[in-house]
Protein backbone atom coordinates (compact mmCIF):
# COMPACT_ATOMS: atom_id res chain seq x y z
CA UNK A 1 0.00 0.00 0.00
CA UNK A 2 3.01 2.23 0.32
CA UNK A 3 3.96 1.52 -3.27
CA UNK A 4 5.13 4.60 -5.18
CA UNK A 5 2.41 6.07 -7.38
CA UNK A 6 -0.40 4.14 -5.70
CA UNK A 7 -3.13 5.86 -3.69
CA UNK A 8 -5.08 4.01 -1.04
CA UNK A 9 -8.84 4.51 -0.98
CA UNK A 10 -11.28 2.83 1.35
CA UNK A 11 -14.90 2.76 2.44
CA UNK A 12 -16.98 2.77 5.57
CA UNK A 13 -17.71 -0.88 4.79
CA UNK A 14 -14.02 -1.80 5.07
CA UNK A 15 -13.89 -0.01 8.42
CA UNK A 16 -17.00 -1.95 9.50
CA UNK A 17 -15.32 -5.21 8.48
CA UNK A 18 -12.01 -4.53 10.25
CA UNK A 19 -12.54 -2.42 13.36
CA UNK A 20 -15.36 -3.83 15.54
CA UNK A 21 -13.83 -7.15 16.64
CA UNK A 22 -10.36 -5.90 17.65
CA UNK A 23 -11.98 -2.87 19.29
CA UNK A 24 -14.32 -5.08 21.32
CA UNK A 25 -11.48 -7.45 22.21
CA UNK A 26 -9.28 -4.50 23.26
CA UNK A 27 -6.52 -5.35 20.79
CA UNK A 28 -5.27 -1.78 20.90
CA UNK A 29 -2.20 -2.24 18.68
CA UNK A 30 -4.34 -3.72 15.90
CA UNK A 31 -6.92 -0.93 16.16
CA UNK A 32 -4.14 1.67 16.12
CA UNK A 33 -2.65 0.03 13.01
CA UNK A 34 -5.98 0.12 11.17
CA UNK A 35 -6.72 3.69 12.21
CA UNK A 36 -3.28 4.84 11.05
CA UNK A 37 -3.86 3.10 7.75
CA UNK A 38 -7.32 4.64 7.32
CA UNK A 39 -5.94 8.10 8.14
CA UNK A 40 -3.66 7.81 5.10
CA UNK A 41 -6.50 7.06 2.68
CA UNK A 42 -6.93 9.62 -0.07
CA UNK A 43 -10.70 8.99 -0.13
CA UNK A 44 -13.36 7.09 1.80
CA UNK A 45 -16.72 6.07 0.31
CA UNK A 46 -19.48 6.46 2.91
CA UNK A 47 -22.51 4.21 3.24
CA UNK A 48 -25.27 5.62 1.03
CA UNK A 49 -28.28 4.63 -1.02
CA UNK A 50 -26.21 5.13 -4.17
CA UNK A 51 -23.49 2.78 -2.91
CA UNK A 52 -26.10 0.20 -1.97
CA UNK A 53 -27.70 0.35 -5.40
CA UNK A 54 -24.35 0.04 -7.18
CA UNK A 55 -23.35 -2.87 -4.94
CA UNK A 56 -26.64 -4.69 -5.51
CA UNK A 57 -26.27 -4.32 -9.28
CA UNK A 58 -22.72 -5.74 -9.15
CA UNK A 59 -23.80 -8.56 -6.83
CA UNK A 60 -26.59 -9.58 -9.18
CA UNK A 61 -24.43 -9.34 -12.30
CA UNK A 62 -21.40 -11.23 -10.93
CA UNK A 63 -22.78 -13.36 -8.06
CA UNK A 64 -20.90 -11.46 -5.34
CA UNK A 65 -21.32 -11.59 -1.59
CA UNK A 66 -22.64 -8.43 0.08
CA UNK A 67 -19.23 -7.45 1.47
CA UNK A 68 -17.40 -7.92 -1.81
CA UNK A 69 -20.10 -6.06 -3.72
CA UNK A 70 -19.99 -3.09 -1.33
CA UNK A 71 -16.19 -2.95 -1.42
CA UNK A 72 -15.89 -3.19 -5.19
CA UNK A 73 -18.74 -0.73 -5.77
CA UNK A 74 -17.02 1.75 -3.44
CA UNK A 75 -13.76 1.40 -5.35
CA UNK A 76 -15.49 1.92 -8.68
CA UNK A 77 -17.45 4.93 -7.37
CA UNK A 78 -14.20 6.50 -6.15
CA UNK A 79 -12.55 6.02 -9.55
CA UNK A 80 -10.06 3.31 -8.62
CA UNK A 81 -8.22 1.65 -11.49
CA UNK A 82 -7.48 -1.52 -9.51
CA UNK A 83 -9.01 -3.42 -6.61
CA UNK A 84 -6.34 -5.22 -4.58
CA UNK A 85 -7.67 -8.22 -2.65
CA UNK A 86 -6.55 -11.14 -0.53
CA UNK A 87 -9.27 -13.29 -2.15
CA UNK A 88 -7.90 -16.30 -3.97
CA UNK A 89 -8.27 -16.36 -7.76
CA UNK A 90 -11.31 -18.31 -8.87
CA UNK A 91 -13.63 -16.56 -6.42
CA UNK A 92 -16.68 -14.66 -7.76
CA UNK A 93 -14.87 -11.36 -7.20
CA UNK A 94 -12.66 -12.17 -10.20
CA UNK A 95 -15.73 -12.15 -12.48
CA UNK A 96 -16.03 -8.37 -12.03
CA UNK A 97 -15.12 -6.67 -15.31
CA UNK A 98 -15.76 -3.05 -14.31
CA UNK A 99 -12.39 -2.77 -12.49
CA UNK A 100 -9.12 -4.71 -12.59
CA UNK A 101 -8.96 -7.22 -9.73
CA UNK A 102 -5.41 -7.72 -8.43
CA UNK A 103 -4.49 -10.48 -5.96
CA UNK A 104 -2.49 -9.20 -2.98
CA UNK A 105 -0.01 -12.03 -3.31
CA UNK A 106 1.58 -12.40 -6.73
CA UNK A 107 2.39 -16.09 -6.12
CA UNK A 108 -1.29 -17.08 -6.47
Amino acid sequence: MAEEGRDFITSDNVKMELLPKPTYEKRHAEVEFYNEHFSQASACEPFSDALGSAALALARKHGLSAGDALNVAAAIRLGAKEFVTSELPGQPLYRVSEITIVPLHSDW
